[in-house]
């Protein structure tokens, strides 16, 4: 009498997929957090408009908006899992790429260029570990 597994592929997608989405988007936070700590600040809009989504961009424009304003900008974020399975780290004002790679801009009253990719940089691996830890003791646990 052979023994017979029934492997369920469909659902041990499903587990890996949300598992490593909420690692990733943990570690975006970690990212963007540490990213804040080193955007050059004038009036602290750029740094207000920093943000981690879940399946696609915001409306970089409402997020500008409110940055300025200081209020939330809860309402320029797509549905909570877009089509695309990715977290985004932006900012979303219309300088922030030029004070990203500008790297002659004097900033008097702190941070500096390349103020999101450093952080990424120093953090891709510890993400990248944290979301394998985390798809497997996900999988382990639905055995």
């Amino acid at each position: 009498m052979a023994n017979r597994t029934k492997w369920r592929t469909k659902e041990a997608i499903k587990i890996a997929e949300k598992a490593g989405l909420d690692a990733l988007r943990e570690g975006g936070e970690a990212i963007l957090t540490e990213a804040i700590n080193e955007t050059p600040v004038d009036t602290g809009t750029l740094r207000r408009s920093g943000t981690v989504t879940v399946g696609g961009l915001p409306d970089s424009q409402q997020v500008f908006e409110a940055a300025k304003a200081g209020t939330e900008h809860k309402d320029a974020f797509p549905e909570s899992v877009g089509r695309k399975k990715a977290i985004y780290v932006s900012f979303n004002t219309p300088y922030a790429r030029r004070q990203h790679e500008a790297l002659g801009y004097n900033h008097p009253l702190g941070g500096g260029p390349k103020y999101l990719e450093n952080p990424f940089n120093r953090n891709k691996s510890k993400v990248k570990r944290l979301a394998e830890r985390r798809i497997k003791k996900a999988l382990r646990e639905e055995e």
